[in-house]
């Protein structure tokens, strides 16, 4: 019996020497990226994150949502104004981003854009309205999306 309680120990302790130790959970956080959740993401959807390095979820859309403050589309309630991070795994299309609801005029509703070769943005905080400070940070400000062709842009995510 004891030969066989020694030859258990020794293939627990040989099991960890070739796995190795178990990351904690902090580790594994500090670890976080937009890159795991790109990965992971769904083709033609995008997706939005109350944190950077795309963590607390708020909501994903295939479709353009006009009001991220209402009961309708991907995003609702208290999902307007709280990103701080996106995510573009859309098919052929870049998702244009408003500091207002829809409809609002777009002449007057500040816009960014992010790609779908960008992929992500993981802190909007060093991101603006129209690439001017002038308008104030992307960071938890985001009210609607529209999906657009590459030419319906003339500021870009970072």
């Amino acid at each position: 019996m004891r030969k066989l309680s020694s030859l258990a120990t020794m293939a627990t302790l040989a099991g960890l020497v070739v796995i190795g130790p178990v990351p904690s959970a902090s580790a594994a956080a500090a670890a976080a990226t937009c890159r795991d959740n790109y990965d992971g993401a769904t083709a033609g959807w995008m997706y939005a994150y109350d944190k950077a390095n795309c963590e607390g979820y708020l909501g994903g859309a295939q479709l353009d949502d006009n009001n991220w403050g209402n009961s309708l589309g991907g995003f609702q309630g208290s999902d307007n104004n709280k990103a701080t991070s996106i995510i573009n795994k859309g098919e052929y299309s870049q998702v244009k981003f408003y500091n207002y609801t829809l409809p609002h005029g777009d002449d007057l509703n500040p816009h960014i854009c992010l790609t779908r070769a960008e992929g992500f943005a993981s802190n909007l905080s060093d991101d603006y309205w129209e690439g001017l400070k002038l308008f104030g940070t992307v960071n938890n400000s985001i009210s609607a999306h529209q999906w657009v062709d590459t030419t319906s842009c003339s500021a870009l995510a970072e």
